[in-house]
């Protein structure tokens, strides 16, 4: 109800503490996935904004200024403005839980066989929940989403956070989850992508494509981790 949906937004406010949140927060949106013993992942928009950070690279262009100009708080500090991630780039991978069993996590060499998940295979459930998402005052966009199909013998996750500010900077925090029937783990592969606009000459369906845009930038970074089930 109303009451509820007040309760929501004053908690993003309480908990997060950030200046601004995106034009789109989809409070209410969550992606679950959940063993029978209550142990397992989910993805939601709360934890994702947790994971904004003043170490990213902020771009200093003229579409920072608009969007700053098209948010005017009273309670916007000059320190705020100093600071904030403007952008909302988040490395976001997941939010793991458990009651009486937990999921440990190692880094591992073992990879996900892209090649694999390729092949025509028949989808018995797929989902595609948007998290935020934030048109930068019309100078691009900043959205965080996550996809999962569900095959015969298999699933996969795909995370997203994808940013474009126009003619300025691509980027991409990609987290995947990979499990096959039989398994007693998931594997976990993340990578971040980022160049600048200049170094890619694409048409504009590429460009607003961010399956296809996505072959085009330069991995900055890879962790693979195997995630090991209490089952």
């Amino acid at each position: 109800g109303e009451n509820r949906q007040i309760c929501l937004f004053c908690r993003y406010i309480e908990e997060l503490k950030l200046p601004t949140h995106p034009d789109m927060t989809f409070a209410n949106n969550i992606l679950r996935i959940e063993h029978a013993d209550e142990f397992g992942v989910e993805f939601n928009c709360m934890d994702a904004l947790r994971c904004l950070s003043s170490d990213n690279y902020i771009p200093r262009v003229a579409a920072a200024q608009a969007w700053r100009e098209a948010r005017p708080l009273a309670d916007y500090s000059k320190d705020d403005e100093a600071h904030f991630d403007w952008t909302f780039t988040s490395d976001y991978k997941g939010t793991l839980f458990g009651k009486d069993k937990t999921i440990e996590v190692k880094e591992t060499d073992e990879h996900i066989d892209m090649e694999k998940l390729k092949k025509r295979e028949q989808i018995v459930f797929y989902q595609d929940v948007c998290l935020y998402e934030d048109e930068l005052a019309d100078h691009g966009v900043a959205q965080c989403s996550v996809k999962m199909r569900i095959m015969k013998n298999s699933f996969f996750v795909l995370l997203r956070y994808f940013l474009r500010v126009d003619n300025v900077l691509i980027r991409m925090n990609d987290p995947r989850y990979y499990h096959e029937a039989g398994w007693n783990y998931l594997l976990r592969e993340y990578t971040s992508r980022e160049c600048e606009a200049s170094q890619l000459d694409l048409p504009v369906a590429v460009l607003t494509d961010p399956a296809a845009l996505s072959e085009h930038v330069p991995i900055r970074k890879t962790l693979r981790e195997r995630l090991d089930l209490p089952c």
